[in-house]
Protein backbone atom coordinates (compact mmCIF):
# COMPACT_ATOMS: atom_id res chain seq x y z
CA UNK A 1 0.00 0.00 0.00
CA UNK A 2 1.35 3.43 -0.90
CA UNK A 3 1.57 6.18 1.67
CA UNK A 4 -0.68 9.14 0.99
CA UNK A 5 1.48 12.27 0.88
CA UNK A 6 -1.45 14.46 1.95
CA UNK A 7 -1.80 12.70 5.33
CA UNK A 8 -0.71 14.59 8.41
CA UNK A 9 0.45 13.15 11.70
CA UNK A 10 -1.47 14.83 14.50
CA UNK A 11 0.14 13.09 17.44
CA UNK A 12 2.57 10.39 18.41
CA UNK A 13 2.10 7.51 20.77
CA UNK A 14 4.26 7.69 23.81
CA UNK A 15 5.65 4.64 25.57
CA UNK A 16 3.86 3.52 28.74
CA UNK A 17 5.07 5.55 31.71
CA UNK A 18 3.80 3.25 34.48
CA UNK A 19 1.06 5.58 35.69
CA UNK A 20 -0.67 2.98 37.85
CA UNK A 21 2.58 2.19 39.64
CA UNK A 22 2.74 5.80 40.82
CA UNK A 23 -0.82 5.52 42.19
CA UNK A 24 -0.09 2.46 44.36
CA UNK A 25 0.11 4.51 47.58
CA UNK A 26 -3.27 6.09 46.89
CA UNK A 27 -4.86 2.70 46.19
CA UNK A 28 -3.46 1.27 49.44
CA UNK A 29 -4.79 4.25 51.42
CA UNK A 30 -8.26 3.86 49.86
CA UNK A 31 -8.33 0.16 50.81
CA UNK A 32 -7.28 0.95 54.40
CA UNK A 33 -9.92 3.66 54.74
CA UNK A 34 -12.78 1.46 53.54
CA UNK A 35 -11.37 -1.85 54.89
CA UNK A 36 -14.22 -4.36 54.61
CA UNK A 37 -16.87 -1.93 53.34
CA UNK A 38 -17.06 -1.56 49.53
CA UNK A 39 -17.27 1.89 47.99
CA UNK A 40 -20.44 0.97 46.10
CA UNK A 41 -22.59 -1.87 47.50
CA UNK A 42 -23.10 -4.78 45.12
CA UNK A 43 -26.45 -5.21 43.52
CA UNK A 44 -28.75 -3.89 40.86
CA UNK A 45 -30.13 -0.41 41.40
CA UNK A 46 -32.73 1.53 39.43
CA UNK A 47 -32.80 5.30 39.25
CA UNK A 48 -35.28 7.69 37.70
CA UNK A 49 -32.56 10.03 36.41
CA UNK A 50 -28.81 10.44 36.07
CA UNK A 51 -29.00 13.12 38.74
CA UNK A 52 -30.53 10.64 41.20
CA UNK A 53 -27.78 8.14 40.36
CA UNK A 54 -25.08 10.78 40.89
CA UNK A 55 -26.57 11.80 44.24
CA UNK A 56 -26.74 8.18 45.44
CA UNK A 57 -23.19 7.44 44.24
CA UNK A 58 -21.80 10.46 46.09
CA UNK A 59 -23.69 9.41 49.23
CA UNK A 60 -22.22 5.89 49.01
CA UNK A 61 -18.68 7.13 48.41
CA UNK A 62 -18.75 9.58 51.32
CA UNK A 63 -20.74 7.62 53.91
CA UNK A 64 -18.94 6.96 57.20
CA UNK A 65 -17.55 3.55 57.86
CA UNK A 66 -19.83 1.50 60.10
CA UNK A 67 -18.45 1.28 63.63
CA UNK A 68 -18.62 -1.70 65.95
CA UNK A 69 -22.11 -2.48 67.31
CA UNK A 70 -22.88 -1.14 70.78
Amino acid sequence: MEANSSMKVLGKRRPYSGGLDRMQGFFEMAVKLRSDQPFIPRGVYRFKSHEELDEWTLKMLTRPKAGPPH
